[in-house]
């Protein structure tokens, strides 16, 4: 399992993930974490998922290796590189 610190806010995360073409699936709370916010991004007609996290003033990304699809690992390290 990947998982990577991010240094962005949720909302400049999610804005340079739509601008290389993710889609959000699904948007919903972390279980057990009130107020946190999680995400299931795609990109359209492939195969993968990235997930992003917001709790407690932090923002991660993390692919699990089964659901990469080729591109979510490094897609999440480009946006851990983002400052």
């Amino acid at each position: 399992m990947l998982v990577l610190e991010l240094e962005l806010t949720a909302k400049q995360a999610l804005d340079a993930c739509r601008r290389r073409g993710l889609l959000i699936q699904s948007e919903r709370q972390l279980a057990g974490r009130t107020g946190s916010r999680h995400w299931h991004l795609r990109i359209a007609g492939r195969r993968g998922t990235l997930e992003l996290s917001e709790a407690q003033g932090r923002v991660w990304a993390k692919v699990h290796p089964l659901r990469d699809g080729g591109w979510a690992s490094d897609f999440a390290r480009d946006l851990s590189a983002i400052r």
